[in-house]
């Protein structure tokens, strides 16, 4: 229930974001719907599994049950948000960065997947974890380019 609790929570602080961020060039207002677009979604996919898991254990009582269906749809929910989000357009400027964090989510997404055979509580945790990985790293980012000085050749 705690990572359903992170995941609302990480949907507010995109909002708070998006009240508070001045636009200024103008590829950046593209980069930034993707970002809200990106936390508001993963947040809520996280939401919805923390609060799943409690649900599906409620209905099954059975621990590797519970662990292997949610790990089948984080991987699932990753697998698709890599698609989706991946595409090139302008919220990914560099080719190569694009092409890292779309490798880099399916490998994620794997890693995910081997609770599936594995169906442990300490596995569902990490899938977990790894889920508030995403939504928390855009979020870190846009506040990191959010709070950034101008340049002076720009």
């Amino acid at each position: 229930m705690a990572m359903g609790g992170l995941g609302i929570s990480l949907a507010g602080f995109a909002g708070l974001f998006s009240a508070l961020h001045p636009t200024a060039t103008e590829d950046e207002p593209e980069i930034y719907r993707w970002r809200i677009r990106q936390i508001v979604t993963s947040a809520f996919q996280l939401a919805f599994l923390g609060f799943g898991v409690v649900v599906l254990y409620e209905i099954t009582e059975d621990v590797g049950v519970t662990a292997r269906v949610i790990s089948f749809l984080a991987a699932a929910m990753w697998v698709i948000s890599a698609v989706v989000y991946g595409r090139p357009g302008p919220a990914w400027p560099n080719e190569t960065d694009r092409k890292a964090a779309r490798i880099a989510s399916l490998v994620w997404a794997a890693i995910m997947a081997g609770n599936v055979v594995a169906g442990t509580e300490p596995y569902l945790m990490v899938v977990m974890l790894i889920l508030l990985l995403g939504p928390s790293l855009t979020f870190i980012r846009a506040v990191v380019d959010a709070t950034r000085e101008p340049r002076a050749d720009s």
